[in-house]
């Protein structure tokens, strides 16, 4: 249904944590289908972040050295059959790894090494997620920081949102709200603006900043040193299932309670009703 990419200025910015939070939030407290997916041709952080979690089939992963056993499944898979011209609705979902069943996947990042090779499948990579529009609800892709590349302008482009990851660095801000290496197909995109690793205590908290370049208030992810050490030992969905209900004293209450705002927010924002897809909604009989 709804494609949202994650897009920042610069590395470095918690874009790939604060899209693992999203995506356990929302695989834990909503009946939808959910992808989640980071195209970058290189070992993936965000499937190492739900190591612990996933159900891996043929494909493993080592949370040691972070190295991949990979066995004819994810991105590099669906991009065979793409190419054999047998790419249909089910086929991303075939050879996606479980995170929270029926309601969370992750797809795989590809293993090719060569750059070049990689971009040249960029129209190829696009129809494999517009194919996963038919199964999934949401998909949420973790777009390369930074990145102006064909890839990434594709993605955007074939996007219903981007949400721009914006750490507290004045040159992370500059460059963003001075439009500063803004990938061409991000002008006139509908964006949202998530403050990642946010300290409410930075002069360059989220109400400054947005009051400082004039602009609308965005979501937040706050920093919470709980959570990063999850999401480093392949935890992510472990912690958000310990804290969900967590309650207001509690010290991991702030983080959680953003990230659930903040997911609310952008099924909103693509046309899910979040009130009605909750899943303790539906067990209240709400349809």
């Amino acid at each position: 249904m709804g494609q949202i990419a994650f897009w920042s200025p610069f590395n470095g910015s918690g874009q790939t944590s604060s899209v693992a939070a999203l995506a356990a939030a929302m695989g834990s407290e909503y009946h939808i289908r959910c992808l989640i997916a980071q195209t970058k041709n290189r070992d993936s952080s965000l499937e190492q972040s739900f190591s612990r979690s996933m159900n891996n089939f043929s494909r493993t992963l080592s949370q040691v050295t972070g190295a991949r056993n990979v066995s004819g499944t994810g991105l590099d898979a669906v991009l065979r059959i793409a190419r054999s011209g047998k790419l249909e609705g089910g086929t991303v979902k075939n050879n996606a790894q479980i995170i929270e069943k029926d309601r969370l996947d992750l797809l795989s990042s590809s293993d090719q090494k060569d750059t070049a090779k990689f971009e040249a499948a960029s129209d190829l990579i696009r129809s494999v997620f517009d194919q996963a529009r038919k199964y999934y609800n949401v998909i949420l892709l973790d777009l390369p920081a930074g990145d102006d590349s064909e890839l990434s302008r594709k993605l955007i482009a074939s996007s219903d949102i981007v949400v721009v990851c914006l750490p507290q660095s004045r040159r992370s801000l500059d460059a963003y709200f001075n439009q500063n290496n803004w990938p061409s197909t991000l002008r006139g995109k509908k964006t949202v603006l998530l403050f990642t690793q946010h300290d409410p205590h930075s002069k360059y908290k989220a109400a400054n900043v947005t009051r400082k370049y004039k602009s609308t208030k965005g979501l937040i992810v706050p920093y919470n040193t709980n959570f990063k050490d999850a999401f480093n030992e392949g935890d992510t969905k472990g912690f958000y299932k310990a804290n969900k209900a967590a309650e207001r004293r509690h010290p991991n209450y702030d983080f959680v309670f953003e990230v659930q705002r903040a997911a609310k927010q952008l099924l909103d924002e693509i046309g899910i009703d979040s009130r009605t897809k909750r899943i303790d909604a539906e067990e209240r009989g709400a349809s």
